[in-house]
């Protein structure tokens, strides 16, 4: 394993654990998630998928494992009950999607 394979898995890393953290911090249903956040995941999915398959067709076999360990490490870490809530409260974009119930009645204030 020569530099160049270290500094390509120590970058993978990075942004591997990145895109779990995101995937972590957003609501597990897809009826929780606002519009944009649906966006992002998709657009997150598709930049790890094409990291893992653009890492295995140039035969960084190493780092594609990195990149797949990392993201699972990312959203195990973002699942921790204390940091999720923390993260959560520090970022207003991962909250989950205000359903209004129809059995409240709403006021109109003067």
């Amino acid at each position: 394993m020569n530099s160049i394979d270290i500094t390509i898995s120590v970058i993978v890393c990075i942004v591997g654990l990145a895109i779990g953290l995101f995937f972590g911090l957003l609501p597990i249903k897809t009826d929780n998630m606002t519009e944009e956040q649906n966006k992002w995941q998709q657009f997150a999915a598709v930049i790890g998928i094409g990291l893992v398959l653009a890492l295995t067709f140039a035969q960084k076999d190493f780092a594609s494992w990195v990149i797949i360990i990392a993201m699972l490490v990312g959203v195990i870490i973002a699942k921790i009950p204390y940091l999720h809530r923390l993260l959560l409260s520090h970022f207003p974009f991962f909250r989950p999607k205000k359903h209004h119930s129809p059995l409240t009645k709403t006021t109109k204030r003067k």
